[in-house]
């Protein structure tokens, strides 16, 4: 199975390695079992992720990532957003890289458009574990910072 892949960068102070993103988005799809898989992600800023936050789930808050997810059935069809000014922030926050947070936010991603969740302590420490499965089988880089 060919996944197609497109990555959009609307932050141009930072290089991305699209090679290890598509990696990384493969990696991360690994268990999931779809026909076709065509995934867009983002890199985007705060006021897109938190306008989206708005419309579309009515909530006013500042976010790192948001999945739509436009066909889930046999087929995977959907775009990811993330809001690489909180991924900054996360870093800092977080004592990370910001290319260990951007590899953290998008496995989240792409972990959310096949079923996990992360609304409840249980599933939050599920999805946890995997991510970090995830992330220890990587060994590229996403971006050079």
């Amino acid at each position: 199975m060919m996944n197609e892949i497109n990555i959009f960068n609307e932050h141009k102070d930072i290089d991305f390695h699209k090679d290890h993103i598509i990696q990384l988005i493969n990696l991360s799809l690994e268990t999931a079992k779809y026909n076709q898989v065509q995934i867009n992600l983002i890199f985007c800023d705060n006021d897109k992720l938190n306008s989206f936050k708005k419309e579309y789930f009515n909530d006013d808050v500042l976010t790192d990532v948001v999945t739509f997810p436009i066909k889930n059935d046999n087929d995977l069809e959907a775009e990811i957003y993330i809001s690489v000014e909180m991924a900054k922030i996360n870093s800092k926050e977080f004592n990370v890289s910001l290319d260990n947070e951007l590899s953290r936010l998008i496995i989240h991603g792409v972990l959310h458009l096949i079923g996990f969740n992360d609304d409840t302590e249980d599933s939050k420490k599920i999805m946890f574990l995997k991510q970090e499965e995830i992330i220890s089988n990587f060994s590229g880089n996403v971006c050079s910072e």
